[in-house]
């Protein structure tokens, strides 16, 4: 893990290399140390979500930046790229096999956003820990009319 100019620490995906979204997900679990298995969860799937992203639209080396606020508690993740276009959240067809990743952030993260820097942009997302808590859902072979908590 190394650290970045502000000691927050930073992981890097190459351009030409494989990206290694599993050690991302290792490595965002050793920089948010303070963070739960239970909300682990969400930004896991956040931090793979926006290093995928500016992989495949961004420019040239990607990195990622993660912290956490103790009070309220929450994780800020930021992935820089050398790409100017801003990633649009959009609704895809439901035959479409992709297009799905901002409205995964959008729905777990307390507020995402994207500034434009001089080298490219920062697609950014703050995460509260307790987006990260679900409660499971019992498997059943239709749905039941008026649920009072559908899951």
């Amino acid at each position: 893990m190394s650290s970045g100019p502000d000691d927050r620490p930073v992981f890097v995906l190459e351009p030409d290399a494989v990206p290694p979204l599993s050690a991302l997900r290792r490595w965002t679990s050793r920089a948010l140390p303070r963070l739960g298995a239970d909300h682990l969860w969400a930004v896991h799937l956040v931090v793979t979500e926006l290093a995928t992203n500016a992989r495949e639209h961004g420019a040239g080396r990607v990195t990622v930046t993660a912290s956490a606020d103790p009070f309220p508690c929450s994780a800020l993740l930021e992935v820089h790229d050398g790409g100017g276009e801003r990633p649009v959240a959009g609704e895809p067809e439901p035959g479409t096999p992709r297009g799905r990743g901002l409205l995964l952030v959008r729905e777990l993260s307390r507020a995402w956003g994207v500034r434009g820097t001089e080298a490219g942009k920062v697609v950014w997302a703050r995460i509260d820990c307790g987006s990260g808590t679900i409660r499971p859902c019992s498997v059943r072979a239709e749905p039941i009319a008026m649920d009072p908590e559908p899951c």
